[in-house]
């Protein structure tokens, strides 16, 4: 029987205990934050939130409906999505199929477009059955972004109204027309 020489034996036991230790491994400094690697009980990042629903007519007939509705109520006056954010659209010709997308991205100063991240997409696309609508919040706040994926739900079978808007606080008065008023009951008290 053949048996290895014991300097291969060294080495190799060398190895192995080298391969195991926690010596030559790069140390965190005392006090440095945790590595985050989206495993379980791990900080991670939100996942967007997906709905589909299917509506009746062409891709381009409900693109229609819940861009109107987009434009009068989340970015019409006193919409909710108005100052903080960027609509976008592209809609292929209804010769083409007529896909269409709406995407809401961040406001952005720095950018020419100020097209920043995306926050909320809504994809039209024909199916057998009508239009399939999907919907993905990727960055709005859940109760804002649950109320959007409504507004799309109702405007897409033709409906109207805007869940986002009267479920968001009023924009805050300016203090000129309160100025103003005050200044008036000055004037008429001082002709007394």
């Amino acid at each position: 029987m053949w048996r290895p020489p014991a300097m291969m034996l060294a080495v190799v036991q060398a190895i192995g205990a080298g391969a195991c230790s926690s010596a030559n491994l790069p140390q965190l400094p005392a006090g440095s934050a945790p590595v985050e690697t989206g495993a379980v009980g791990g900080v991670a990042e939100a996942v967007p939130i997906e709905t589909t629903t299917i509506a009746q007519g062409t891709p381009t007939e409900v693109y229609a409906l819940v861009a109107g509705g987009a434009l009068r109520c989340w970015f019409g006056a006193g919409g909710p999505l108005k100052a903080s954010h960027v609509f976008h659209a592209e809609a292929a010709p209804p010769a083409e199929g007529g896909a269409a997308e709406i995407v809401v991205h961040e406001r952005d100063p720095s950018l020419r477009d100020q097209r920043g991240a995306r926050a909320f997409r809504v994809a039209f696309m024909g199916n057998p059955g009508g239009v399939r609508v999907g919907i993905t919040a990727i960055k709005v706040a859940a109760p804002l972004s649950e109320l959007m994926a409504r507004d799309v739900v109702v405007w897409a079978s033709g409906g109207t109204g805007c869940q986002a808007r009267i479920s968001s606080p009023a924009p805050p008065q300016s203090a000129a027309p309160a100025q103003k008023s005050d200044q008036a009951k000055g004037s008429r008290n001082s002709q007394r």
